[in-house]
């Protein structure tokens, strides 16, 4: 069985050099010794270029069958995982330990029907759940649709979390008759996003607002170093999701929506003009309750129903060693799961 794990071997560092005699091979042998030089060559540089390929290191080659099923499998991890790491969260638990116990034990229940699956492809599939490490994230949301987006003190400007660099699976659902009525070019007093830099004054910027020529839920983009706005999507509709780090409004892909584009460092994440829009929001952060503004959230493990916005332990991502084995391949990684994640 062969060896497939992540390491991609070095390629042979082979000299194309030949010896040469003098001047008394004929000009015929010559062109022969430099054509053999340069298949070696063209060859050596195929054989890099299909390694290079590879993002898995795949070290046998059978009928294709095998690689596609390590794969899959692969996805079939991720997906699992990601969908437990997002369901317990939602759960909102009080008590870390206990939220992470519950993701255990889901990813042992996963691995499970995983490896029933494989057996009966004649493979082996195993996660390996005892070296598996978590990251600590926090979950923030506003789950009561009739409230505007200021925070729990009431200032319609406020931080929301400071110094990190990943979020994920941020989404916010608005109604458009809350938003201003305004267009790209006269955004200060529409909703905003704002990702401000913590080493400069770089910020990025979303603008969510009710367009004055359509009437569509509207959304423009500021990104740093850029001095105005620019619409980047709309949608005709009562109320929409915009999908913040996902790129996206109304389920569509909104590909100007490019989460902090411009701010390559950590970040303080703000809200401006939270008065000019209703609804619900969550987004997922690595860290604790230490980079929050716990003065503008409500802490959600102090009662069963809490008042938005407010903040629960999550997990923010999962390391999991797999492997995958038949009778001609063995495929071994470790893969992370941070469902939501884009440019964090």
């Amino acid at each position: 069985m062969a060896d497939m794990t992540d390491t991609i071997p070095a390629g042979d560092d082979r000299s194309d050099a030949s010896d040469a005699d003098g001047g008394d091979r004929d000009r015929g042998q010559l062109v022969l010794v430099a054509g053999l030089a340069l298949a070696v060559v063209l060859v050596a540089l195929v054989l890099v270029t299909n390694t290079a390929i590879y993002t898995e290191n795949l070290a046998t080659r059978d009928d294709g069958v095998g690689e596609t099923e390590a794969l899959g499998y692969r996805a079939a991890v991720v997906d699992g995982v990601g969908g437990i790491v997002d369901r317990e969260n939602a759960a909102e638990y009080d008590d870390r330990a206990a939220l992470k116990a519950n993701v255990s034990a889901g990813v042992a229940e996963l691995d499970s029907l995983l490896r029933e699956s494989a057996a009966r492809r004649s493979a082996s599939a195993t996660v390996n759940r005892s070296a598996k490490t978590y990251t600590g994230g926090v979950l923030v949301r506003q789950t009561n649709g009739s409230r505007e987006f200021d925070s729990a003190a009431g200032p319609a400007d406020w931080t929301l979390l400071y110094d990190t660099n990943r979020t994920r699976a941020f989404e916010a659902t608005v109604e458009n008759s809350s938003l201003a009525t305004t267009n790209a070019s006269a955004v200060d007093g529409a909703f905003t996003v704002v990702v401000a830099s913590n080493s400069s004054t770089e910020a990025w910027r979303a603008y969510v607002y009710e367009n004055d020529s359509t009437g569509d839920i509207a959304v423009a983009v500021r990104s740093a170093g850029e001095s105005s706005a620019t619409q980047v999507c709309s949608v005709d509709a009562a109320n929409a999701t915009l999908g913040f780090t996902e790129g996206s409004l109304g389920g569509e892909s909104c590909p100007g929506l490019d989460w902090r584009e411009g701010v390559t460092t950590s970040y303080d994440l703000k809200y401006r003009n939270g008065s000019n829009a209703r609804g619900t929001y969550n987004l997922t952060v690595r860290g604790t309750r230490d980079i929050l503004e716990t003065s503008s959230l409500n802490n959600g493990t102090a009662t069963d129903d809490p008042d938005s916005p407010y903040y629960v332990p999550a997990v923010y991502a999962v390391r999991l060693p797999i492997t995958y084995e038949t009778n001609e391949l063995e495929y071994r990684t470790t893969v992370r799961v941070a469902p939501g994640e884009r440019d964090a």
